[in-house]
């Protein structure tokens, strides 16, 4: 069969502005035309049924799971491309850290006082306090779009609980089973996403014993949006899923587990949730105290705000004396005047977002809305102009999803969210591939959350 591919954007990662397909996709090509469209859709048909038999899901208020969808056709990455993303990953989560460390430290001059202190995630309490091997941001996620010839470009930073690395990893399991045809020929990276968060947990917690640290993962429950992954990373690391109500602090201080066998001091909290005091009231001042640590350090959240984005260049070259790898979207503050000036003369032309806002929630993509929306945000900006950035519309990448039904390949709007980890030896692991998360039809939002699919991404050794 000759697989058709319609409608494909300016700027696709399948074929190069000619029509040909790139090199590098050659192989799934192939398998594709051998594989004919009754197999191909039964392939799709039993990756979905496969996806809902392993509990394959993402929460969606009010009280919905979702299965994640998702496209065997697999994103590939050329190796000198995923060499400047993963340099830049690490070079970008250094310096951050770096700037927390200041911030709640001697002080830093890079990020204005304002915007700093009206910053929600700005914590008083850490000021003054260092963590062991002053490690702040233990696992971080990053948010970048492709702009064509391997011109990668951040979109945004993900460090309090950054989500998603089982996503990926699920992914690639589901469409290696069902579409081994795909990878025939092809020399894939690996990664090892247990050693490396198990040996983050060594790191933090070196007086733990020869048997190494009792580690847990604190969840949020059953109905939080990505509780899939919260139990996919306690099998697959080995560390009890605890909910508040199983944890408490002790006389003594230190964090302790109820468990079936008694109680069991904890030495590691890899933490899934925002509002620690909430679900385990002392365990920040745990944490504080030092007899406890914590996957991510509370205070780093300072630096997941969408307008202290803005200064993440000029902390690379104050703390680390380098240029910055990886552009970043151009941004906006609305803060100045000058630069709210401009953004109601080409409110057109951005996107608006929510400094506080994550999976989509508060992102308004304008070029894609209406009048009535554009009046709406306006007023926004206008009467809260601290609690929004204005970026630039980026005209980024597209990849296919395979069509079972029409028979045919059509073209969405892709993004690539990457992980990497930071141990306490100073060691930064950032995982080959990322996660490719693949917007609606019609729309440029790519989140889970907001309806999008998940692909497979490779990076070619």
């Amino acid at each position: 069969m000759v697989m058709r591919t319609v409608g494909e954007g300016r700027l696709s990662e399948w074929r190069d502005d000619h029509g040909r397909l790139h090199p590098h996709y050659a192989g799934v090509a192939s398998a594709l035309e051998q594989l004919g469209p009754e197999v191909l859709a039964e392939r799709w048909r039993q990756s979905r049924r496969q996806v809902a038999r392993d509990g394959f899901t993402f929460y969606l208020d009010p009280r919905e799971y979702r299965t994640t969808p998702i496209d065997m056709l697999p994103r590939v990455i050329p190796a000198e491309h995923w060499a400047q993303i993963s340099a830049g990953v690490a070079q970008r989560l250094r310096a951050i850290n770096r700037f927390v460390g200041a911030l709640y430290g001697d002080g830093q001059d890079v990020v204005p006082n304002d915007v700093v202190y009206s910053c929600d995630y700005f914590l008083p309490e850490a000021e003054g306090f260092r963590p062991p091997s002053d490690l702040w941001v233990h696992i971080y996620g990053i948010d970048l779009v492709h702009l064509g010839d391997g011109r990668y470009v951040i979109l945004e930073d993900n460090l309090r609980v950054p989500s998603g690395i089982t996503y990926q990893m699920k992914t690639l399991e589901i469409a290696a089973r069902q579409m081994p045809e795909f990878a025939e020929g092809y020399n894939v990276l690996p990664y090892d996403v247990r050693e490396t968060y198990l040996e983050l947990f060594r790191s933090v917690a070196p007086d733990a014993g020869p048997d190494g640290p009792v580690a847990v993962i604190l969840t949020d429950g059953k109905f939080g949006s990505a509780f899939f992954e919260h139990r996919y990373l306690s099998d697959l690391l080995g560390a009890p899923l605890v909910e508040g109500p199983d944890l408490y602090v002790g006389h003594d201080g230190r964090v302790y587990a109820r468990t079936v066998d008694g109680d069991r001091a904890v030495d590691v909290v890899y933490r899934r949730i925002q509002d620690l005091e909430i679900f385990v009231p002392g365990l920040r001042d745990a944490y504080f105290a030092g007899k406890v640590a914590l996957i991510n350090g509370v205070g780093a959240e300072v630096a997941d705000d969408k307008l202290v984005f803005l200064w993440v260049p000029e902390m690379i070259r104050r703390y680390l004396g380098e240029e910055p790898i990886l552009e970043q979207a151009p941004s906006h503050n609305l803060l100045d005047a000058e630069e709210r000036r401009y953004a109601h003369e080409n409110l057109e032309r951005l996107v608006i977002k929510s400094r506080r806002g994550y999976g989509g929630i508060g992102v308004y993509v304008m070029p894609d809305l209406g009048e009535e929306t554009h009046a709406q945000v306006r007023a926004l900006i206008l009467s809260k102009p601290d609690e929004f950035i204005a970026q630039e519309t980026l005209d980024f990448s597209t990849h296919v999803v395979y069509d079972e039904e029409g028979e045919q390949l059509e073209p969405r709007y892709v993004d690539l969210r990457v992980f990497a980890v930071q141990d306490g030896e100073g060691r930064v692991s950032v995982f080959p591939g990322g996660l490719t998360r693949v917007a609606r039809a019609g729309s440029r939002v790519t989140n889970n959350s907001s309806g999008g699919l998940c692909k497979p991404t490779w990076v070619l050794a």
